[in-house]
């Protein structure tokens, strides 16, 4: 049976899942929808958390979330987001795309403070490369909209010709708009149907209910890492 790693970055998971479904999905189950009849090695969740001193609400939502992603086996990878001063414009402004050369408007602008994600994306390409390089699987699934991790394909390809360790991508489509991702061996489109399985309703502002969580983990697809979490 061919094995497979799957490498989530959580925030872009999130916002593409988010705006077209307005909902968020469970890693786990994500990952079981992609493996299909494959053997599931290892799945990793990519995540910025803010600093509680910035944003103590959000800080402990993402804390409850990140905790039962653990309880079910998959391995969260944080980083702290840092923050820096930014203008944003108050006012709502034209399509540039259908704007003129010369074209001007004025608008009101705001300072506002602004989480970055720092290091993320490095750490899921230098973990994803781990994997291929020390024969820890035969297939790489990772979770990203980022055309910039096409370059941990690219390299895979390179470094393990010989073995024909594959990688391949996931990303939320709509139900009309649907492309490849140059690069990968092979694009899973997380649509509509895929999110209504493997969506996630829990409340992560709010203490999460024991019988609930309990529940959710017994139904889980049976399945143990290769590398638990730690």
């Amino acid at each position: 049976m061919s094995t497979v790693s799957v490498f989530i970055d959580g925030q872009n998971l999130y916002k593409g899942v988010s705006k077209l479904f307005h909902t968020r999905v469970h890693p786990v189950l994500l990952a079981h929808e992609l493996a299909g009849d494959r053997e599931l090695l290892d799945v990793r969740y990519y995540s910025g958390v803010h600093q509680p001193r910035e944003n103590a609400k959000i800080h402990a939502m993402s804390m409850r979330r990140h905790k039962l992603i653990e309880r079910t086996g998959v391995e969260v990878v944080e980083r702290v987001l840092r923050y820096h001063w930014e203008w944003s414009i108050k006012d709502k402004v034209p399509n540039p795309m259908k704007a003129e050369d010369g074209d001007t408007h004025d608008v009101t602008v705001e300072r506002r403070r602004q989480a970055r994600e720092k290091g993320i994306d490095l750490a899921l390409g230098l973990d994803a490369m781990e994997s291929a390089l020390t024969n820890r699987c035969e297939t790489i699934i990772i979770v990203s909209r980022d055309r910039d991790l096409s370059e941990v394909a690219r390299e895979v390809h390179e470094r393990t010709a010989t073995r024909d360790v594959t990688v391949e991508v996931a990303i939320p489509v709509s139900d009309k708009y649907r492309h490849i991702m140059e690069g990968y061996d092979f694009t899973h489109f997380i649509d509509r149907d895929m999110v209504e399985r493997i969506n996630d309703n829990f409340d992560y502002f709010q203490k999460l209910p024991r019988k609930k969580v309990e529940t959710f983990l017994s139904e889980l697809p049976d399945w143990k890492p290769a590398t638990p979490p730690t």
